[in-house]
């Protein structure tokens, strides 16, 4: 998966998560860290293109999760299942891609 390793997953707040099965998308709305040393952060989406499946093992909690590292765990038939590992437990997306850009809801 391209571009995974150009993502700067620690730190990434999660605000919301859309999905478009139309597009074959998943969407992660983010605060993302524009610049950590000064704590500025930017509404920013992370979207998974060529999306299969999404698996959210995460507690109760507080507010809204943050994102603390990111691993791939398989890579299978041109998809890539990562491990997206928070503060509240774990998520997995298998997709085909993934991209960071401006934030966006579209339908």
């Amino acid at each position: 998966m391209e571009d995974l390793n150009e993502i700067h997953w620690h730190d990434s707040e999660i605000e919301s998560v859309i999905e478009t099965p139309a597009k074959d998308e998943l969407v992660y709305n983010v605060q993302y860290p524009e610049d950590w040393s000064q704590n500025v952060f930017t509404a920013m989406a992370i979207t998974f293109s060529g999306y299969h499946s999404h698996v959210v093992e995460e507690m109760p909690f507080e507010g809204n999760p943050t994102i603390l590292a990111v691993s791939v765990v398989e890579e299978e038939g041109g998809y890539t299942t990562v491990k997206l590992e928070t503060n509240a437990g774990n998520r997995f997306v298998t997709a085909k891609s993934v991209h960071i850009g401006p934030r966006h809801v579209s339908i």
